[in-house]
């Protein structure tokens, strides 16, 4: 080496541009650090969409079992309906709801329609009862 001033300068920088050179990493180093970053997302992304459709899928499992006691629950009403289809189709229910509500008879009966005294006192019968006259004789 040269001992100059001028020599040392030159020294100085040549070795500050030697350092320098050597504190960036070689390009290896930074593909490897590109690739491990990507696999960092790519893992934080695949665990952000598993959790997400966890949720979703345990949501929809609720709305299942909601859906399923609400079709039980419609199942039971259905069955009351048609027990209760079958009574209205009979021929007895037909006859009550002729007999109360339209006040109709058979042939030969007589219906009776008792009132009830003004002042209040005395036994009253309700409209809807109909008697069978047919095998009595009501003037005796």
């Amino acid at each position: 080496m040269i001992s100059t001033g001028k020599g040392k300068v030159a020294e100085l920088k040549l070795h500050r541009e030697n350092k320098s050179e050597n504190n960036k990493p070689p390009r290896k180093q930074i593909g490897f650090r590109l690739v491990i970053v990507f696999l960092i997302a790519m893992v934080a992304y695949i665990a952000f969409s598993i959790s997400s459709q966890i949720g979703r899928l345990q949501a929809m499992q609720n709305n299942v079992e909601t859906i399923q006691s609400q079709v039980e629950e419609l199942k039971h009403k259905n069955a009351a309906l048609r027990e209760e289809l079958k009574r209205i189709k009979s021929d007895s229910y037909v006859e009550q709801v002729a007999r109360e509500q339209l006040g109709l008879v058979k042939p030969g009966e007589t219906l009776i329609v008792p009132t009830q005294d003004p002042s209040g006192e005395g036994e009253t019968v309700r409209p809807e009862e109909v008697f069978n006259v047919r095998d009595k004789n009501i003037y005796d």
